[in-house]
């Protein structure tokens, strides 16, 4: 296996990806980013047990791509504790969350540096959107999220797809914010939901998300469902006022 050298002018963006006995699924995801020319800083993998299978494959990666990192979990298990923590240890520039699962669509990356080189505070890719798709996910899940984002965009929300955690994030804007959730993805849907509120920036670009084909998901509907409910009638009541106001 080649040997992958940084280079002096790679860009600053840093990639935080919550992990679960991913085992080979984070090999693959390093194949990506490379076969895309996907430039980056750092590719930081947080896990919360020391038994997980993705750590003796990161172990691999890391004898030939020196900006690979294994960090533990040290806020709390569970994946918005592991986000928590890759947030809490970032720096300036982009920071971008994929999931170890190779659903996310890696090629707009560019993109959406692109457009936080413009001021975006946060870049949304949306499944929702013209051009946008969604391949297999449960379908009382997909269509949740579905009518959530549309509902919320019909009346002025800058993306028809807050709940999805592929996103871009500025970093010093992210070290400003305190994450409240304590669910688990609904992290996403509350950043969106503080940067429309502070009136930063949101772009939102089509994206393809693929439903995982290796592993088991570590979603929890149902046990998550009343954490995203709270930050979608937030973003409502925002909605609301800010149609009172205009």
């Amino acid at each position: 296996m080649q040997v992958v050298q940084k280079l002096d002018n790679s860009p600053k963006i840093q990639l935080v990806v919550p992990v679960y006995n991913e085992g080979d699924n984070v090999r693959t995801l390093h194949d990506s980013l490379l076969s895309e020319n996907i430039e980056f800083h750092s590719l930081k993998f947080v896990y919360d047990i020391d038994e997980d299978t993705t750590l003796p494959v990161i172990s691999e990666l890391q004898e030939v791509d020196s900006r690979l990192f294994a960090e533990k979990n040290t806020i709390g298990r569970g994946v918005v504790n592991a986000l928590r923590h890759g947030f809490e240890n970032s720096r300036s520039g982009p920071v971008l969350v994929l999931m170890g699962d190779n659903s996310d669509k890696l090629s707009i990356i560019p993109e959406m540096i692109k457009y936080w080189e413009r001021g975006a505070a946060i870049v949304s890719p949306s499944r929702y959107m013209e051009g946008g798709e969604q391949i297999g996910g449960g379908l009382i899940k997909s269509s949740m999220s579905r009518f959530a984002g549309w509902s919320l965009a019909l009346f002025g929300f800058p993306t028809c797809d807050p709940t999805n955690n592929f996103k871009l994030y500025d970093g010093d804007w992210l070290a400003a914010q305190e994450i409240e959730s304590v669910g688990g993805f609904e992290v996403a849907i509350e950043l969106c939901c503080k940067a429309y509120e502070q009136r930063k920036k949101i772009v939102e670009i089509p994206t393809i998300w693929k439903d995982r084909t290796d592993g088991e998901s570590n979603f929890k509907l149902f046990a998550w469902l009343p954490h995203y409910l709270k930050w979608y009638f937030r973003i409502w009541k925002g909605l609301l006022a800010h149609r009172h106001v205009a």
